[in-house]
């Protein structure tokens, strides 16, 4: 059984959610634009689906995160640092301060 890196493991996955939290957060902010267009059934379920991903992607990020430092003290060699460590902390960053309103 070979050990496959969890950087990459996790790293497609949390993109594409990304992806989908900034497709939600787009209906999101046209439903409360025009409340209107929508019924509250379908305001509250995107509501909910958008903190849903962000909360999943948090906790993906912290999994990776701390699964990283294990794996730094054990000196387990794993992914391209450098991509590493510009796509957790970017990814961290986005989630934070472009939703801290819906997490919360």
């Amino acid at each position: 059984m070979s050990m496959e890196d969890p950087f990459f493991v996790v790293k497609g996955e949390v993109q594409k959610a990304v992806n989908t939290a900034q497709g939600l957060f787009q209906r999101w902010t046209e439903l409360l634009q025009d409340p209107s267009s929508a019924t509250r059934e379908e305001i509250d379920w995107t509501t909910n689906e958008l903190r849903n991903n962000l909360r999943s992607i948090e906790w993906d990020l912290e999994d990776l995160d701390e699964t990283i430092n294990i794996l730094s003290m054990l000196s387990v060699p794993f992914g391209a640092n450098g991509l590493m460590n510009t796509f957790l902390p970017r990814c961290l960053k986005h989630v934070h301060w472009a939703f801290p309103f819906i997490i919360d």
